[in-house]
């Protein structure tokens, strides 16, 4: 079930909370956050005004904009939407905007600078299944009087955050989001306010309902005349998208909303299409029917139906029939609330392959049927206020039961159950919290259900209530009596065996060290916890060992000194711990000093350097299924004191730092009395919580591949791995491979120049490639490569 917090703050106020903590909160009393993201991503979006756009001199269907993104400011943005024109205001993503699909950046197009990206709507993550076709095909036209360098996100209504809750059977009542409101307000401590229902006069209405089956227990119609087809207001399109509903126009939408406010589908029909102004809910037809998809479907004896004109008006709680839908023209509308038996509308819902929301609903049991009427009303209120509605009908509905249920609870029954010493106050607050009604008699509570909590029938579900919002990690423990097991690897123990059997078998030797270090040297190589928690120890033996570690690269250096000084110089070691402040995290560190291979008699030696331990990195990504597109490599800050300026690199998935490669800092290196080292820590607590694909074989190829060797001549700074990048990008998936085997800086290249020299796999697993394939792709590598590096052919 997808939650939108700024939905969830029409209820209960809870826009002064951080999403992350009230997600944390939430899922405490058992409603389980299982994701969690805001729902338009993006950075340094702008509203702008084109004042001029003209046709891009060296392309049919480019255009060059110039775009004011801030009063007075105008920048020249190269846009290639085919509605772009002057005089609009539209969506700018200024240089540095993260989008989902990359970051945007000032540079050329087709020899003409272009300082940003005018956006579709589509460009900003939504789901492209919940978006009009014209947000898919073109950039998105605001209003004329969006106001001019205002936060896009913003003015669109579109700084949302979604919750992604995982409710359990029992809890399908928080399908509502008036439902979730109770639950986040017992949370934070807060009142809910449900909206204001107006009653409107209303008139005695001709229709007529009949309840001819027992898989109907509520079937209630309400006639609504004068509507108006619209679109809906922005508010409603952003709180559908958000739920995952696409908006279609005023009318359906308004049907949609109430079902996510309050639980309850909400059916409509186009009363003047109607011959008889009566519903029968009855089985028993044996016919095909054309439902609103326009699709054909067998209707069995077994299917529930709300049946018009002796025909299919609707397959009960599934979808309606085709002949009385909404449309366009519709002035005059029938709104249905009912409830079905789950079940039984399961099994049609299933044989039709339409598990809609609205049989989700039924399916898992969240109708509060006692609110039906007052669900009928706040449609009825809606539709005047956004649909025109001129008459409000009174409801015709079936019987009633408005009977609400009560269960009792003893105090000592609640204790006797949790092992808890709970007092009579602390279980009333808790049920006021959840506003259950109830008297309380010396230690008997009889509580009085909500209607919309359908899961609670016994004293068990009140204690149950009780346990989650007093809190599970509050109950007192006790050892379970139970028959020994057979031990397993978690996922985790088993990855970080991985880990060691890897490293093990690229020649490394694991250590163990001291958990323990100085509070002089505690933050010294520290990425992954804040300089100010440290974890100290009350009495320590001694200054040395008195705080926790928070990087492992400090006792591998402590290592590598104790191995030097008794004459081992080649030392390559590596070790998994943990690392402590006010949170705990486990690392992977690795340390290599001397040579990495010495072997005399062969006249081998190779020396430790930066590329040894990326490697290692790189095997292990390769051997946990991390693509090498869910990482890059940034270099360590000019003024850094722990690691080598020009030799050291961080890891960063996404904006997060997750590790670091490079040489100690020589002024380190000297401190800790170690010669060149190179080294690599890991944030395995990260790393080992990235979803990942299963590892896929391929089969081998059966036609050959062909290789081909380029120097290119670019600027100094730029990474190798970069242009390495835009080659396979640019090649469409030709290059195979792309190995850098030659860089040269010096005599005859230009100053702050340096020549790559890179050989290229092409291989194409369906056919042999012929010299006009290869050549055509290596033409658009080397136009890639000048476009985003500026790189030339070396002569």
């Amino acid at each position: 079930m997808l939650a939108s917090l700024h939905l969830l703050n029409k209820y209960v106020k809870v826009d002064d909370q951080d999403p992350a903590e009230l997600a944390e909160k939430i899922t405490r009393i058992g409603l389980e956050v299982e994701g969690q993201g805001p729902l338009a991503k993006g950075t340094k979006l702008v509203v702008g005004y084109v004042k001029e756009c003209i046709e891009h001199p060296n392309s049919d269907h480019l255009h060059i904009c110039q775009v004011e993104t801030a009063p007075g400011e105008v920048r020249q943005i190269v846009c290639g939407a085919p509605n772009v024109d002057a005089g609009e205001k539209v969506i700018v993503a200024l240089p540095g905007c993260e989008l989902e699909g990359g970051k945007i950046s000032s540079g050329a197009i087709r020899g003409e600078k272009s300082d940003g990206m005018i956006c579709s709507i589509a460009e900003l993550g939504l789901d492209n299944r919940l978006l009009k076709e014209e947000d898919k095909a073109g950039i998105h036209v605001l209003p004329e009087d969006a106001p001019v360098g205002t936060e896009a996100l913003s003015y669109l209504g579109l700084d949302d955050y979604i919750l992604d809750i995982g409710l359990t059977p029992n809890r399908a009542d928080c399908m509502a989001m008036q439902s979730l409101a109770y639950e986040a307000a017992a949370v934070l401590g807060r009142k809910v306010t449900l909206p204001e229902i107006k009653k409107y006069p209303e008139e005695k209405s001709e229709i007529e309902v009949h309840v001819e089956t027992p898989l109907c227990s509520f079937f209630g119609a309400k006639l609504v005349k004068g509507v108006t087809t619209k679109e809906s207001p922005k508010w409603m399109q952003n709180a559908l998208l958000a739920s995952g509903i696409k908006p279609i126009n005023n009318i359906v939408d308004i049907s949609n909303f109430v079902m996510v406010e309050t639980g309850q589908p909400i059916h409509m029909y186009d009363y003047d299409k109607l011959a008889k102004k009566a519903f029968v809910i009855k089985t028993g037809f044996n016919q095909k029917a054309v439902l609103l998809d326009e699709n054909e479907y067998d209707i069995l004896p077994e299917d529930v139906i709300v049946s018009t004109d002796d025909g299919i008006g609707c397959v009960a709680g599934v979808m309606g029939g085709n002949d009385t839908k909404i449309d366009d023209n519709t002035k005059n509308i029938v709104i249905e609330a009912a409830t079905f038996d789950g079940a039984a509308l399961r099994n049609t819902a299933r044989r039709m392959n339409l598990l809609t929301d609205a049989s989700q609903h039924y399916i898992k049991g969240a109708i509060d049927t006692m609110s039906s009427l007052k669900v009928l009303d706040r449609c009825a209120d809606l539709l005047v206020q956004f649909a025109d509605a001129e008459t409000i009908y009174e409801t015709v509905h079936t019987p009633l039961d408005e009977t609400r249920r009560t269960v009792t609870i003893e105090l000592s029954r609640v204790n006797g159950l949790l092992g808890t010493s709970l007092t009579v106050k602390e279980v009333s607050d808790i049920f006021d919290s959840l506003c259950f009604e109830y008297t309380l008699e010396d230690e008997l509570f009889t509580v009085t259900v909500p209607t919309y909590r359908n899961d609670i029938t016994m004293d068990a579900d009140l204690v149950e209530e009780v346990a989650r919002i007093y809190g599970y990690d509050n109950l007192p423990t006790t050892l379970p009596v139970m028959n020994t097991t057979d031990g397993v690897l978690t996922p985790k123990q088993s990855k970080e065996q991985l880990i060691r059997h890897t490293l093990v078998d690229l020649g490394l030797h694991e250590t163990l060290t001291y958990t323990l270090t100085s509070e002089a040297t505690v933050n010294e190589f520290n990425l992954f916890h804040s300089l100010d928690n440290t974890v100290k120890l009350m009495s320590p033996l001694g200054e040395e060992r008195s705080a926790a570690r928070k990087s492992l690269i400090g006792s591998l250096l402590q290592t590598i000194h104790y191995n030097n000084a008794h004459s081992n110089k080649d030392v390559n070691i590596f070790e998994i711990a943990n690392t402590y402040s006010d949170k705990e995290v486990s690392n992977l560190a690795i340390a290599v000093s001397g040579d990495y291979v010495n072997v005399p008699w062969m006249g081998k030696k190779e020396a430790v350097d930066f590329y040894l331990v990326k490697g290692f990195v790189e095997t292990l990504f390769k051997k946990l299924c991390i693509e090498e597109s869910r990482y890059t490599f940034e270099k360590v800050e000019a003024d850094n004191k722990d690691f080598h300026p020009g030799r050291s690199g961080y890891i960063k998935m996404g904006k997060e730092i997750v590790g670091v490669i490079g040489q100690v800092h020589p002024a380190k290196a000297k401190a800790y009395e170690v010669n060149d080292t190179y080294v690599a820590e890991l944030n395995l607590t990260a790393i080992l919580a990235l979803r990942t694909r299963a590892l896929k074989f391929k089969a081998i190829p059966l036609y050959p591949a062909v290789s081909r060797d380029i120097a290119l001549v670019v600027d100094s700074k730029v990474p190798a791995a970069d242009v390495v990048k835009t080659i396979k990008r640019a090649s469409k998936q030709l290059v195979k491979s792309a190995e850098v085997f030659d860089v040269y800086e010096g005599e005859h290249m230009e100053e702050g120049k340096k020549s790559l020299a890179i050989s290229l796999l092409f291989q194409d697993p369906s056919r042999t490639l012929d010299d006009a394939t290869i050549n055509s792709a290596m033409e658009k590598i080397l136009e890639a490569c000048k476009k985003d590096h500026n790189a030339v052919l070396r002569g």
